[in-house]
């Protein structure tokens, strides 16, 4: 999931946030993922879930791997 946020332009940052809730924010133009380094690596997966998640990748090119990632649903082609 990280790898294809980077790919498609949101800059990744693993930071020490003692339980304060990260996630996705703008910083100007700019998409940061803050992942929380203070929690455990499932609450992590968790919070990169739910940031990404609420995103719409049907028009990325890595959207249907995206998909996956997220576990939604798969449309048939």
């Amino acid at each position: 999931m990280l790898a294809i946020a980077q790919d498609e332009g949101i800059e990744v940052r693993n930071e020490w946030l003692s339980g304060v809730r990260g996630g996705l924010v703008r910083v100007g133009s700019k998409a940061v993922l803050f992942v929380d380094q203070a929690l455990s690596v499932p609450e992590q997966l968790e919070q990169v879930r739910g940031a990404l998640g609420a995103l719409d990748w049907s028009e990325t090119p890595r959207g249907a791997q995206m998909a996956v990632c997220l576990g939604e649903p798969q449309a048939d082609r």
